[in-house]
């Protein structure tokens, strides 16, 4: 990923972060052929002290778990935010329009998840994550109901051993501009636009 210096940043909760408010994420590996292939996939991240760990699954019928499985190295894509920034809010007319956004690469060591239990644990800390409420009924499903869906995934843990964040919030701005551009986002009816405006905001302090 191109980072320059000013919209980079090394904070590991800014990255956790953007992993919890955007979990969906493209999931890049190598198929047999050594041509990249990608899966669209939510993860979570595990708390690690210093470190960070990604989980998740897939559809057994997926091809790249197996791909995966053999190459082991992974790229793991999130998509924070982003919003349209127009030059009306910068004091010169000698300026173009613009885009800013958070975008974070996980790269990683995955480790497949194939035992029922293992699978079942992992189930639970992502409906805990996603939907507490849900847990109950999860217990309650006939016990060959869960094992034809436990069957019917893997899952997977990755140990990121490199991680870029990319946060493009205007911070190569006057700070009289960045605070126009941070008004008009979060006063817009777009939802990406105020979560932009958000994150400027986290970053400003």
């Amino acid at each position: 990923m191109y980072l320059p210096s000013h919209f980079t940043s090394t904070d590991l909760a800014h990255a956790r972060r953007l992993v919890a408010e955007h979990p969906l994420a493209l999931l890049v590996g190598p198929d047999l052929q050594g041509q990249s292939f990608g899966s669209h996939l939510p993860l979570v991240a595990l708390p690690d002290g210093e470190g960070l760990w990604l989980e998740g699954h897939m559809a057994r019928a997926n091809p790249h778990w197996d791909w995966l499985s053999q190459q082991k190295q992974v790229l793991a894509v999130f998509s924070g935010p982003g919003a349209y920034v127009s030059p009306r809010h910068y004091e010169s007319v000698k300026n173009v329009p613009t885009w800013n956004y958070a975008a974070l690469h996980a790269y990683g060591d995955i480790e497949l998840i194939d035992g029922q239990a293992d699978k079942n644990a992992l189930l639970k800390r992502l409906i805990g994550r996603f939907e507490p409420d849900y847990a109950e009924q999860w217990r309650g499903l006939p016990e060959d109901y869960q094992h034809r869906l436990l069957g019917a995934i893997v899952g997977f843990r990755i140990r990121v051993t490199r991680w870029e964040l990319k946060l493009k919030m205007s911070q190569n701005r006057a700070a009289l501009e960045r605070e126009r551009i941070r008004e008009a986002l979060a006063a817009s009816d777009r939802h990406e636009d105020r979560a932009t405006a958000e994150w400027m905001a986290r970053l400003a302090g």
